[in-house]
């Protein structure tokens, strides 16, 4: 019998579908990137930079959904890529010993571009969204991530080649270092070894909003472990006042 987690995310409305492995290879010590084939899939869902799948692995008989980001999507040939950073878990497991012709299930469900519009604006948070990655934007783009969100910020840096970036990516295991950003020549990188408390990406990041404070007209896309999110996401908010709307935020991850 499938997990109630399933149901609930049938019940919703997911768009489900199979996907069967490609090919697998590794992009460094701690990561892998698999190619998948989507059987028309992603031709009735137009995929934009960010997308992600649920995808559902069982371990000792339970169902378990991890989300990952849809890499380098190819229409004309019907596959695109998912990235894995390989710790302990059963999405791990899987992406360290699956093989061609493997297949495991998928749901799309949740999941949105950029900034995406408020329906209904709350009051005293701004009523103008921040332009999405394809439009003109005035200010600056903030980017922070890890290697659990590498993929997502490698969606969007090609889009943003000549606009002014700023990236903070934090990594923890030393192998991560010279994991591949899609950055620019002219964006402005920050590459933060995370040690321990006080050691980690929020403490730098708060650390240069001291000297060098967040404008409210910039847009921030934060992706990293959830209490860190919440620490940056909180400043910019309340000690900054940049606009909700400017801000999307989302915890990849949970420390634990």
């Amino acid at each position: 019998m499938p997990h109630w987690e399933r149901l609930a995310v049938r019940a919703l409305g997911a768009s489900e579908t199979v996907l069967t492995v490609v090919s697998r290879r590794d992009v460094g010590p701690t990561y892998t990137r698999i190619t998948v084939r989507h059987e028309g899939f992603l031709a009735r869902h137009t995929p934009f930079p960010t997308m992600w799948l649920r995808l559902w692995f069982t371990s000792r008989g339970k169902d378990h959904q991890r989300a990952f980001t849809v890499v380098d999507p190819r229409p004309d040939e019907g596959v695109f890529d998912m990235e894995f950073a390989l710790h302990d878990g059963a999405s791990s497991d899987w992406a360290r010993t699956c093989a061609p012709g493997d297949t495991i299930r998928a749901s799309l469900l949740g999941s949105t571009p950029p900034w995406p519009p408020r329906r209904t604006p709350r009051r005293g948070h701004g009523s103008e969204p921040a332009p999405g990655l394809d439009a003109d934007f005035p200010g600056r783009t903030v980017l922070v991530g890890d290697p659990a969100s590498l993929p997502a910020l490698n969606s969007m840096l090609p889009l943003l080649g000549t606009r002014d970036v700023e990236v903070w990516f934090e990594y923890r295991d030393p192998r991560d270092a010279d994991l591949p950003l899609a950055a620019a020549k002219r964006h402005q990188v920050h590459t933060v070894h995370h040690i321990g408390a006080g050691e980690d990406v929020a403490a730098a990041v708060l650390a240069h909003w001291e000297t060098h404070p967040p404008a409210p007209g910039d847009r921030y896309w934060i992706a990293v472990e959830a209490q860190q999110n919440r620490l940056l996401t909180s400043a910019l908010r309340t000690r900054y006042g940049v606009p909700r709307t400017h801000i999307d935020a989302t915890a990849y991850w949970r420390n634990v």
